[in-house]
Parts: C-alpha cells; structure tokens; sequence
C-alpha cells in the first residue's frame, strides 16, 4: 500500500492504492475505506458509492479459515461461490462464482477475469486460471467483484477477481510455517519482509507435496514471490518477481459403480499436469497535485505446460487380408447389436477393410439397423516403432504461453456542477503468443491400476497430432466516472472499448483449415446509482455490459473449421466421411465453432450495510449471455465448441459477518438459476435419449449442468482465551445436473453438507500451533458429475459388469492436519 497525506486502508486487493491531500489534510489524518474500481486500483471509492455487490477478504481471513488454496477460501467464504472437482486434484478445482467459470482445464469455458497486482493471469491459449500458481501465503487481499463489469475487460462476464499481493511496507516481520497431516501432505510456508528509508522488501517461498486421498495421485507444487518497492511522499513503485514449478496428478471423475466399491480407486491414469511458470511486473503510482494521479504497471508472464493423459482406446486391431492393421469405427457395442464379435469380423474373415464395411452395413440393413458403418483404416498414419496396441492411448502434450501487457491510467477528482466528482480514463495492451503440440500413442494398459505409464508403444497416430502457432492481441481504452448528485445519491458511468486480434496457424501442414485472422470489436457500457440512506442502510444498482471473444483454443476447435475440413477433402478427390476433426485436448473429459464473442448483459440491484456490531448485504442480479460458447463431445476425449443464442444466470445472494461477545462469525446464502433461454440441438452422444445423431434435444428453460441452485455457508471463530481459538465452517450444495445432461432428462447428482474443524493455540508472540479437520463427519459426498461411455469398454476384468455411464468427482474424506508457524 502507499500512503501520502491522508491515511489510506485499502480493504481490497490492490498494487497501490494513491490518495493525494493538502497540507490541512494531514492535521485530520482522516481514515478512508477505499475500494479500487479498475485493475490497477489507483484512485478508488468508497464502498458506498460502488454501484454493484464487491466482497473482501484480507489475508488474516485467509490464515484464519486454515484454506488449503484461494480457491478452497473462496468456496469456504464467498457469496455464490462453488467449486467442481472435475479433475480431482485440490490444487485444479473449477472454481464457479454465480455459475460462471475460472478453471485450470484448457477448453473449459471460462466467464471470470483473475489479476493479480492489476496483471491479468488468465492465460491466453484458453483464459484457464492455474490456482496451483497463485500462491495463497502471499496474498494481502481479496476483491470478488461482480456482475459484467466492463473496467476489467475481456472475460468478465459474470465478475472478476482481483488479488494484491503483499510487500514490506504491509506486512513486516519474518514468518516459517510447517504443517503435515493425512495423505502425506506437507506444507512449508517461509515469508520475509520489511521497509527502511522508504524502500521495502517481501519474499515469500511456499512447498506443497502430498501423495493425495486417491490412488496414484501425488501433487507437489512450489511457488516463490518478491518484490522490491520504494515509496516517496508522492510516489509509488513495485518491481515484482514470481516463480512456480508443479506436478500435479488429477485422474478425474470416476464410474459410479467403481466409486461404491472403492471410493480412492481411479478409472484410467495418469492425468498428469506440469507448469513452470515465470512472472515480472512492474507497478507504480504517482500524485501529480492533489487532484490528478497516475497508476500502471507492464508485466512479462511465461508457462509452459506439459500434459500427459492415459485414456482408454477407440480403436480396434484386425487382422484382416493376412495383416494385422489398426482400424477405427468398429465400436464393440456396435456389433453386438448385430449379434456379433470381434471374431466375426477381425479373424482374417475379409480381404480388406472396405469389405467389411459393406459387410457390416448389409447386415445392419438386413437387420432394420439404421446405424452405419464408417471403417477407417490407420495404418498408413503412424509413426515410430509400428508396435500396435488398442487396450489405450496416451494423450501428450505441451504448451508454451507468453503474454505481454501494460496498463496505465489518469484519476482526477475535480468538481464537476459544483459536485463532487472521480474521473478516471485508461488504456490498456495485451498479447498472448502460444504454441500447442499434442501426439497421439498407442499405449498398453496395466489392468490392475489402469494406468498406461511406462505402457506407451512408441507408435503414434498421425491424424491425432496437432501443432498450432496462436497470437492473441487487445487494445483497450476504457473510463469511469462518479458524480455526488446530492450528498447521499451517487451515480457512475462506464465504459471500455476492446479490439481484440486473434491469429491461429498450423504448423504441421495437414491441417490448412486451422489457419485464420479473426477481429472482435465492441464498446462496453455500465451505469450505476448508489443511495445512502444512513451507514445501516446503503442502495446499489446499476446495468452492465462485458464481453469475451473466443479463446484461440476455441476458434481451432469449432463446426466452422470441421466444415471447412469436409470442403478440402471434397475439393482434392477424398472421402468426406473420413474426416476427423475432434480435439484432443490434455484433460480427457473437456474439448473445446469461426464463433461470435459473448456478449454478457447484466443488471443488479442490493442493499447493504450496517446493523449492531455487523454487516450484511442482501442482493438480486441477472446476467444474460448471448452468443455462449458451448461444448459439445462428440466421443472419449474429443469434442467441438458452438455458439449458444442466449444463456441466463440470476439469483439472489446474502452475506452477514460481525461479533457476538468473543464469537467472530458469518453466514452467506446464494440462490442461484442458471439456465438455456433457447431452443436448440446439442452433441451428447452418450446419453441415453440421444438421437440417432447424437444430439439431444434443449428447451428453453432446461439448467446448465454442474451448478447448484442453493447454497449455505456458515463459520465462525470463539476465543476461549486471548491464546486459544475455535473455529468451524459449513458448507452446503444442493443438487446439479451431470454435463453431457443439458435436457435435464436424468437424475441429478446429489446435495451434500460438509463441516471442518479448526483449531489455533498461541504459546506467546513468536510461537503457535493449529489444527484443522476437514470433513470432519466423513461424508461421502461428489460436488462433479458428467456422462462418459460406457465403462466395461476399458477392457480389464473390474469393469466386466458395469453398465452405468455416470462418472462423478468424489470429495476427500476426514483428514486431520497439525502445523506449527513461529514469528519474529
């Protein structure tokens, strides 16, 4: 923080927070709540005047709660705000704040803008968020701001996330923390900081390493952060350093079936993710005179990603014409529907693969099926050792994602009509280059653990790799203003223009579809007005818009480009129905057509304030999407993204926190509908009521699957003593419909409640011990649920029997963690 003439205590998350005075200013030494309206903070205002719902959390909150990452502080704490372990992994949760999205898996459609000191962290190859590289143990405070608000640019389409990090003018003194509990886990936390003659310091080094609840899946993640700040009496500036290096082991959502028998068990392994991630910003603030300051910062941000995922196969060996080829298309479910096997078909019975597929679509014929055969032989497209295998693949991948950007902007505080008034105007750049590699293995598969590590053949499909150059580049100019109409009635308008360039070119040459220039334009409006009837009671509302163009990840992945690829076959003599074009992205489940950018419209009205010794805020918004991005699967680990006419999430949110006596405690409770207000066709092949097609039928009206439409929170701490603390929070979700059931035809997956315990004894000022149970009633619980194929294909005698095609994100069990952190 940097303080000039008047106090300033930001309660948000901010790189520097500015407030000019005069000389009589600095007799009042007034204390000033400020909260930042724009990424770089800057110039702010008071939580009174902010036209729309912002909560805060500070970092003795985050301590307090004993939160494994800011994304478990986040669901444990925050209004509307859930979580899907879709990857199963606690450092890789999605994280969902009123049924919008930021996730670390590539090719989910994210809906939230992350910054961090004013730098926005969602990287560009798909605006995924890595929390693994968010170090928790460095953060000073928390902003979760809401609705589409257009000053955070591109991707804030249900709200942002603005983290400040800390330095050595907030948080002096040196700390080590250790903490190990159940599952192997250990946690070494070392932080240092301090300021002299105007210069400060902080450093911060965080280790995680656990072998994880589930079978095979060890995490361990290491996070350094730094920075070097000076301030003067006017003057304000950060240099900021962060490295991150992770493995981490997500092996995904496990078949029901599986989970009954063994809840730690894992369908197929690995699903390993790693990143090494480095991070340089620079921010600074100055005041001009007492009315006119500036705040920016540049930033350089490098990741590069490597992704290795066992999968169960689709294709089949054959022996066919004396040779033994590797086929696709011939799906065993699909012959015994004709009352036939592999033996019928693959035992040298035909001289060529075309013979049997007019073999198989003669019998279908004769048998009334109307479902064809279209037999592809591969054979030709692979590389390396030829050793042939279809018990599994190994989806393998690495990703290298720079991004570039600066933002700077002007506040002036003027009077304007003889009326208070802020005036801030900014622009903005920012450029993301990526390159994405992915092959295809051929891959055996251990049947005792599933897993193909160690089990690759060397032999790859061709048809199955891709190589992508991406550059994504925005130019940004934005403004907000607020005016003091009366001494209660506040009103602010806002806008940002964004022009966006994105630019994708395959560098494998057999896929010429991929490359293209794509331009996404738009003016951005807000306007809010703020009543303060007293301090107890304080109106908000207002109207926003926000938009995100599509991801890179996306525009290669879209119906637009399949078609295009069906027109290059045509056009040089081939077979059009052989075209296969899916993408294969690194986590199994999830695949991200050219596509619209989403346009996010967005109204909100609330009531907050103050009552007794606490707070509260009641709160209504609606968010409509139109032009939603939307994945469709069209198989095991393959899908496509299309346009969406319109989607809707609105709901109601509360918020209540204070003190009783020595109990500091809070309750939030989110009722929240997301749902399509179109009637449209999805690819959903695996469900049961899919048509022939594979699609299933949508109803304006049906949810959006993976989120719940109730939530509860509650938690608290009592201090039997000024040295001994207890504390508890709960958790509570309602159901959620499976992804892959948009129609909202199958049974929903199960609400659940869970509680954690904590606990922390202070020996003196330098020493203290905590303790925290989570789950403590070990309740079996899943909070992800999708539909897959059916899970005896995966040929190992444990699956012989299953049937059900439901895979679900089961939560950790009770676990118990102690720690110890001594201070200086």
């Amino acid at each position: 923080m940097f303080l000039s003439t008047i106090r300033c205590r930001a309660r948000i998350a901010a790189t520097a927070v500015l407030c000019a005075g005069t000389a009589a200013a600095q007799e009042v030494r007034e204390e000033i709540v400020v909260i930042g309206v724009t990424p770089t903070q800057g110039a702010g205002l008071p939580e009174t005047q902010i036209p729309y719902n912002v909560q805060i959390a500070h970092a003795d909150d985050i301590e307090r709660t004993q939160s494994l990452s800011i994304a478990d502080f986040l669901n444990r704490t925050m209004e509307s705000v859930s979580i899907n372990d879709a990857q199963n992994n606690p450092l890789q949760p999605d994280v969902q704040y009123r049924g919008f999205t930021a996730s670390p898996l590539l090719g989910l459609a994210q809906g939230m803008a992350v910054y961090q000191n004013g730098v926005r962290i969602n990287e560009p190859l798909g605006d995924a968020v890595n929390w693994d590289l968010v170090p928790q143990s460095a953060i000073h405070g928390i902003n979760l701001i809401g609705g589409s608000n257009p000053l955070f640019g591109l991707n804030t389409l249900g709200g942002a996330l603005s983290l400040a990090m800390k330095n050595g003018f907030d948080n002096e003194g040196h700390n080590l923390q250790l903490q190990g509990g159940s599952f192997g886990r250990r946690v070494v936390t070392a932080e240092s900081g301090g300021n002299r003659d105007g210069w400060g310091y902080y450093a911060n080094v965080s280790y995680f390493d656990e072998d994880g609840w589930r079978d095979a899946s060890p995490t361990d993640a290491l996070n350094f952060y730094g920075s070097l700040g000076w301030r003067g009496n006017d003057s304000a500036v950060n240099l900021n350093t962060q490295y991150g290096d992770s493995n981490l082991t997500g092996n995904g959502a496990t078949p029901v079936e599986l989970l009954a028998r063994d809840r730690s068990a894992i369908f197929t392994a690995p699903d390993i993710t790693e990143n090494e991630m480095t991070m340089v910003s620079l921010d600074a603030a100055h005041a001009f005179t007492d009315n006119i300051s500036f705040t920016g910062n540049t930033f350089y941000r490098r990741n590069k990603t490597q992704s290795f995922n066992g999968d169960a196969s689709e294709f089949a060996t054959c022996d066919v014409g004396g040779r033994t080829l590797l086929i696709e298309g011939l799906e065993e479910d699909d012959l015994e529907a004709l009352g036939l096997d592999d033996d019928d078909v693959c035992d040298n019975n035909f001289a060529s693969v075309d013979d049997i597929e007019t073999f198989l679509n003669d019998v279908a014929l004769a048998a009334d099926n109307e479902d064809g055969f279209n037999i592809e032989d591969l054979s030709d497209e692979l590389t390396g050792t030829g050793i042939l295998s279809d018990q599994a693949i190994n989806n393998q991948s690495d990703r290298t994602q720079e991004s570039y950007g600066a933002d700077l902007q002007l506040a002036f505080t003027h009077d304007l009509f003889a009326r208070k008034n802020q005036f801030i105007a900014g622009i903005a750049w920012f450029r993301g280059d990526s390159r994405f590699n992915s092959v295809l293995e051929l891959a055996n598969l251990d049947p005792a653990t599933r897993s193909t590590e160690g089990l690759g053949t060397g032999t790859f499909v061709e048809d199955g790799a891709t190589k992508v150059d991406t550059t994504g580049e925005s130019y940004s100019a934005y403004f907000t203003d607020t005016i003091e109409l009366t001494g209660k009635l506040a009103l602010t308008l806002s806008g940002r223009f964004n022009s966006t360039d994105v630019k994708l070119r395959d560098r494998s040459g057999e896929r010429p579809e991929l490359d293209g220039d794509h331009v996404f334009e738009r003016f951005n409006p807000a306007v809010g007005l703020t009543y303060s009837y007293s301090s107890r009671w304080n109106i908000y509302g207002g109207y926003s818009e926000s938009s995100r163009a599509p991801t890179p990840i996306e525009l290669a992945c879209n119906e637009h480009v399949y078609e295009l690829a069906v027109a290059n076959a045509i056009a040089e003599g081939e077979d059009p129905d052989d075209v296969e074009f899916e993408c294969r992205l690194p986590n199994a489940f999830l695949a991200d057509p050219p596509l619209d950018q989403v346009v996010a419209r967005s109204f909100e009205v609330g009531l907050r304030g103050a009552a007794g010794s606490g707070r509260y805020h009641l709160g209504f918004f609606r968010t409509d999407n139109h032009d939603d991005i939307l994945f469709q699967t069209t198989g095991r680990a393959t899908g496509l993204f299309a346009n969406v006419e319109r989607t809707r999430r609105q709901g109601f949110e509360s918020g209540f926190n204070g003190n009783w006596g020595k109990l500091d405690w809070y309750l939030a409770y989110s009722w929240l509908q997301a749902t399509f207000e179109d009637n449209f066709q999805v690819l959903s092949p695996n469900h049961p009521f899919a048509e022939k097609d594979g699609t299933i039928g949508i109803r304006a009206g049906d949810y959006i699957p993976g989120i719940p439409d109730h939530e509860l929170k509650f938690g608290g701490d009592y201090a039997f003593t000024e040295a001994f603390s207890v504390g508890l929070d709960m958790i509570y979700n309602s159901s959620q419909y499976l992804r892959g059931d948009e129609s909202n035809q199958l049974d929903t997956l199960d609400g659940y409640t869970i509680v954690n315990l904590r606990g922390r004894y202070r020996f003196n000022a330098h020493f203290e011990l905590f303790a925290t149970v989570n789950n403590l009633f070990d309740k079996d619980y899943e909070n992800f649920g999708l539909l897959g194929e059916d899970p005896s294909e995966v040929e190992v005698p444990e699956f012989e029997n299953f049937s059900v095609p439901h895979f679900v994100g089961p939560g950790a069990p009770v676990s118990v963690f102690f720690g110890i952190k001594a201070s200086l």
